[in-house]
């Protein structure tokens, strides 16, 4: 851990610059290696690459409209910053995730059999594949818009199904390849756009400032801490960490294990904090001059009219490139989902099966049903209440062998997950249970994590299986 003199800062910054590499493969070489262990000579890299890797991923104009949705409950701005410094301390889950990646060499839906149990956690493999997979989709529509943008105002021509087919070609190439030859382009990709696209973003969103209404902001009163300051915090967890909790050790089992355990944690969790705390917050200050923020369908338009023409294509290229960056991950982490869950190819070609199902689901949203998005997510957003009580699972098994029998995590799951889910409300489906503050937030979620966390701790201080470290 951190000593007493250190400050997060120093923390941040030791982090971005230490390094502890042995030889990095050839980036355009295909990575081989599916989910077996990642054997001790084939490591490389340090806790810089993995800051990287998670800010890169996180530098997502989408968290705008979080920032957005924030506000809507009504907190003064110190009670918002507050409900973001809370929610996003949630990843250190992340980093804490990432561990047995490290020290065991396979990726986090590989380990989660250890604890599930094969068939079992072929199950937990495919609810991870799906979110992956639907993450990937957005993905895809949000860059295809930002892409037709950025065409129409360089050509000058109308958008037509021809140009919107062009713009997701372009976007799927750029995602879908660099997953394609795997974890050293992803790194390497990811630590350029970081040092390029993160000063580019610092200047887009200095853009913004003129246009925020200042006097609305800081003359807001407080808002209730129970009705509006808990369930701001659930919904920046669950919009952030959640979607992340199945993909942490996917980038620490490559890493040496001559690095230090704290900064591996470290790492993932400062890099995923600071570039999600900089867009939710730059959110939430426009959330009052542009009040259809939070509920936009597509906010990248929304906030164009404010750029000066100088500034339009930088503002479109960050935005595609910073949520590709994050697409990127996920479809990576889809591949190694998908073969956790049994199925049989090599790594690479997973990305192939990626490729027809989000490109099939992008071009839906684009040319047929634009509404089909809101239901499309809020159905991933279901998806948190299957994630949440895997997660209490997986980070009690972290450090250990499993503490308990393949039937205490499923049994355990099994009443978390039905706690989350009757206790949540989507627009495509509410739980009986998910009145007053459950019906506005994401509390559910938190509630089923809380449950599988008790059951599983009582079932194995009742009934422990003594093993070794693994």
């Amino acid at each position: 851990m951190l000593s007493p003199k250190k400050t997060a800062l120093s923390a941040a910054l030791s982090l971005m610059t230490s390094r502890d590499r042995q030889t990095e493969p050839p980036l355009w070489r295909i990575e081989a290696i599916g989910i077996e262990p990642v054997p001790d000579h084939d490591r490389y890299g340090g806790a810089p690459q993995l800051f990287w890797v998670w800010f890169a991923g996180n530098l997502s104009f989408a968290y705008l409209v979080i920032g957005a949705v924030i506000w809507t409950f009504g907190l003064s701005l110190w009670q918002s910053v507050f409900a973001l410094i809370v929610g996003l301390s949630a990843y250190w889950i992340i980093g804490y995730l990432g561990l047995p990646g490290q020290r065991t060499g396979i990726p986090t839906m590989a380990y989660s059999a250890r604890y599930f149990g094969v068939h079992g956690n072929r199950f937990m493999a495919i609810v991870s594949w799906i979110n992956m997979l639907g993450w990937e989709t957005v993905v895809l529509v949000i860059a295809t818009y930002a892409m037709e943008t950025i065409l129409k105002l360089l050509l000058g021509v109308p958008i037509t199904v021809l140009w919107v087919l062009l713009s997701l070609i372009l976007s799927a190439a750029l995602e879908l390849t660099i997953a394609f030859f795997g974890h050293a382009l992803i790194e390497r990709f990811q630590q350029w756009f970081s040092y390029i696209f993160g000063v580019l973003t610092l200047l887009v969103l200095m853009a913004f400032i003129p246009h925020i209404k200042w006097h609305l902001i800081l003359t807001k009163a407080p808002g209730p801490w129970l009705a509006s300051f808990l369930p701001a915090v659930t919904i920046v967890v669950a919009a952030s960490v959640l979607s992340w909790v199945t993909t942490a050790s996917d980038y620490t089992r490559h890493l040496p294990k001559t690095v230090p355990p704290q900064n591996v944690v470290q790492a993932a969790a400062w890099g995923s904090i600071i570039s999600t705390g900089l867009m939710m917050f730059a959110g939430l200050l426009l959330s009052q001059s542009a009040p259809d923020l939070s509920s936009a369908v597509n906010p990248i338009a929304l906030l164009l009219k404010w750029m000066p023409a100088w500034a339009e294509i930088p503002y479109l290229v960050v935005t595609m490139i910073g949520i590709i960056a994050g697409g990127i991950l996920d479809a990576y982490s889809s591949g190694l989902s998908l073969l956790a869950a049994g199925v049989k190819v090599p790594r690479s070609r997973t990305i192939g099966v990626d490729a027809v199902v989000s490109i099939g689901a992008s071009l839906y949203v684009l040319l047929v049903s634009q509404q089909f998005l809101f239901s499309f997510e809020a159905f991933l957003s279901l998806i948190a209440g299957f994630l949440a009580p895997w997660a209490a699972i997986a980070l009690m098994n972290v450090s250990h062998a499993p503490r308990a029998s393949a039937k205490a995590a499923m049994t355990s799951w099994i009443l978390g997950t039905g706690i989350a889910l009757s206790t949540t409300a989507t627009p495509i489906f509410t739980g009986p249970l998910a009145l007053g503050i459950f019906r506005t937030s994401s509390l559910g979620y938190f509630l089923g994590f809380a449950v599988t966390l008790v059951v599983y701790w009582t079932w194995t201080t009742l009934h422990p299986r003594i093993g070794p470290k693994v």
